[in-house]
């Protein structure tokens, strides 16, 4: 027994003695316990024609960016994630509020483009006089500034007390990115999932992972 953990330590000090010693510009931990490593602890992301991992921008107001590298393949594993730089008051949700005999009222949020879908809806109907029930509508928009809702048929809202309009901007909110096309051993396609446009600028930090070989 003795014999053997002598020989075991001999072996471990020899493996950190070569380790250590070997040319090569790899860290020391990365050193010892390569045969575990998945990949390397350090990760070279300047951008030339063979990188596996970068920083990539999707502009405001593209759904896609291409990013050209000869290290992919059709079969590629591609991890990313999103830094995304938030303008001041850069709101995709909200609330509203309406008193009675209002016709409309202003949502403020740089999070608004002109063609943006905004979802609406009026908190606590019941609240409203019988026989005045109204929709609500976007009635202008004024880009990365707000948004105007009104009154569908610009008539005053009835009520004993103030209405509540809640509003939704689903497309703005900065998340959901995918794969579009692979080229091997030329580029790939980044897009957001539903291929809308977001009204900022998005960066993709990403990775390409067990490529083909």
């Amino acid at each position: 027994m003795k014999t053997s953990l002598t020989l075991l330590f001999a072996l471990l000090f020899g493996w950190a003695e070569g380790a250590l010693a070997c040319r090569a510009s790899l860290p020391v931990l990365e050193a010892l316990f390569a045969p575990w490593f998945k990949g390397p602890s350090f990760i070279k992301i300047s951008s030339n024609a063979a990188q596996f991992a970068g920083r990539t921008t999707i502009n405001s107001g593209s759904a896609t960016q291409v990013v050209s590298t000869s290290n992919v393949r059709s079969d590629s594993l591609i991890s990313q994630t999103l830094q995304a730089a938030l303008p001041a008051a850069y709101t995709t949700q909200g609330q509203i509020s309406l008193a009675s005999g209002a016709t409309s009222g202003t949502a403020s949020t740089t999070a608004i483009y002109s063609g943006m879908n905004v979802l609406l809806t009026l908190e606590g109907l019941t609240s409203q006089l019988s026989g005045f029930p109204r929709g609500l509508r976007v009635n202008s928009i004024v880009n990365g500034v707000s948004f105007l809702v009104a009154t569908v048929d610009s008539l005053q809202l009835q009520g004993v007390t103030a209405n509540v309009a809640q509003w939704s901007i689903p497309e703005a909110v900065p998340q959901g990115i995918k794969v579009n096309t692979i080229s091997d051993s030329g580029y790939f396609v980044l897009g957001w999932a539903d291929g809308e446009p977001r009204p900022v600028d998005v960066t993709v930090m990403w990775e390409v992972k067990r490529p083909g070989g």
